[in-house]
């Protein structure tokens, strides 16, 4: 006897279909939070519990509500992971796609696109601003592209809250450097150091004026496209923005605080990106070995800035470039704003690279990057004293 098919009935599959939606949505879900979940190489395990404990206190201890770190050796990330809230009020978990404000860090995406102009012959860095600005107000003093990036080219220090006090007005790049065009130089250019959003906000104007293309247009197919930065951009608080974390502040009395609303977009080559622990990683990696840039231009950011006095600053082509403790070369990025801080090192001898991002921005507490960084050069690189330790 043949056995009869069952066919189940239209209302039973009504009533199954939608439930079948909501199991594949929440499984969905899942996969997408996986995908974003942490990293931990088991190689690197006592270094990432270390760290993690470093991560977790200065968190803690500094009220921050989340942050996420990326750890890579020799190209390959060993640990990456968000920590704490990227929306306090909703705790909503900071996860590795969260995109945070890195501050002054944003300097790096200036100096790499500076960089790779003039490894295409669009600019010469050592040329005068006013070669390709002729129109600027003339200053007492003469200025080069290499003094604007290396912060010696005598314009004055910026305040570390200038975003929150521009004039509501003041809302493009061209907006800010109009406002500032009639500045008189504070030193005499190529004989001090001061950071200065402005030379950076000139050396965007510039790069606009070449390629009569907007900064942040330049930013993404040089820089972002190139090297799949695929959580990084500008910040934009009119706009919404997928994974943007929430920003955060602390009132007189140190309390937490929302961040007051900025427009960042006039400070964009100084201040004004988003990004993430991991996009930022990957982005530093770039100055491990030639590829994304040259063997000159990697000297660039390598070596220190020696001023027409003779000193040498502990600073390159917008970058820090320091030794640690064991005589190692660093080469990194701290930055801070209203909203979001970051912390970039890179040690290219050892091929470590070290970045973290966090919402709230101090002007107080330094992120913990060297501390992390130690954690994995003892498995690294072990010095003689460290092994005795």
């Amino acid at each position: 006897m043949m056995e009869k098919k069952f066919t189940p009935p239209t209302s039973m599959l009504k009533t199954f279909i939608p439930i079948l939606v909501v199991i594949l949505s929440f499984t969905s879900c899942q996969q997408e939070k996986t995908a974003n979940g942490p990293i931990y190489k088991r190689d690197y395990k006592e270094a990432i519990l270390e760290s993690r404990k470093e991560l977790g206190a200065h968190l803690m201890t500094s009220f921050t509500p989340g942050g996420s770190v990326s750890v890579s050796v020799d190209g390959e990330l060993v640990w990456s992971e968000g920590l704490g809230y990227a929306n306090k009020e909703l705790k909503a978990p900071t996860q590795r796609n969260t995109k945070f404000r890195i501050g002054n860090s944003s300097q790096l995406f200036t100096a790499y696109l500076i960089a790779k102009m003039q490894e295409e012959n669009q600019l010469h860095i050592d040329s005068s601003f006013y070669t390709y600005i002729p129109d600027f107000p003339k200053k007492r003093a003469d200025f080069t592209l290499r003094m604007l990036m290396n912060q010696v080219a005598g314009f004055p220090e910026s305040s570390n809250r200038e975003a929150q006090q521009l004039d509501k007005k003041i809302r493009t790049l061209k907006d800010y450097i109009k406002l500032h065009e009639n500045d008189s130089l504070v030193y005499q250019p190529d004989s001090y150091f001061l950071q200065s959003n402005l030379s950076l906000g000139l050396l965007g104007i510039l790069a606009e004026d070449i390629s009569q293309k907007r900064f942040a247009d330049l930013i993404q197919e040089t820089i972002i496209d190139t090297l799949q930065l695929n959580n990084t951009q500008l910040d934009n608080t009119m706009a919404i923005i997928e994974n943007r974390s929430n920003t955060y502040d602390r009132d007189y009395i140190a309390r937490l605080t929302n961040a007051p609303q900025i427009n960042l977009n006039p400070l964009a080559p100084a201040l004004g990106m988003l990004s993430t622990a991991d996009d930022l990683n990957l982005a530093a990696q770039q100055l491990l070995e030639p590829g994304f840039f040259n063997e000159e231009t990697l000297r660039l950011f390598y070596e220190p800035y020696q001023l027409s006095t003779g000193q040498r600053l502990n600073s390159s082509f917008g970058w820090l470039v320091i030794t640690d403790r064991e005589g190692r070369k660093v080469i990194g990025q701290a930055g801070s704003t209203t909203g979001g801080a970051s912390a970039i090192a890179v040690y290219p001898e050892q091929k470590l690279v070290v970045t973290l991002c966090a919402n709230l921005g101090s002007d107080f507490e330094d992120l913990p990057v060297m501390q992390i960084a130690n954690h994995f050069l003892k498995i690294i690189d072990p010095k003689e004293d460290a092994k005795q330790e």
